[in-house]
């Protein structure tokens, strides 16, 4: 899969979930799914971080304000169907969920 339709794919599903894509945060959870398809969930703030020249906190700090506001949001149906306990998802199962998914699509050949 090529990295632009991997982003594109992952845009899809993060605006699915209810997140603002005026957002600070939408593009860094962008890349952070597209990271973690690519090679996995480690080391990916500290990679968001270098190529935007920001902190690692920050990266982190920004993708948890869209968590939130999705959260909150009018479009949080979806994103508390995929929820099994009720509570707002961390920053890392959404970044997990939505990699997978967009692997398993990719897998299959869809």
């Amino acid at each position: 899969m090529l990295r632009n339709e991997l982003i594109r794919l992952s845009e899809q599903e993060i605006i699915k979930l209810g997140v603002p894509v005026s957002s600070k945060g939408f593009y860094y959870l962008v890349y952070a799914v597209v990271f973690a398809v690519e090679i996995g969930l480690r080391k990916i703030y500290d990679r968001i971080a270098y190529l935007n020249d920001v902190t690692k906190e920050s990266v982190e700090k920004c993708i948890r304000n869209c968590v939130i506001k999705a959260w909150q949001s009018q479009k949080c149906g979806y994103m508390r169907t995929i929820c099994q306990n009720g509570k707002r998802p961390t920053n890392g199962e959404v970044i997990a969920l939505i990699s997978t998914r967009i692997r398993l699509e990719r897998d299959s050949g869809f």
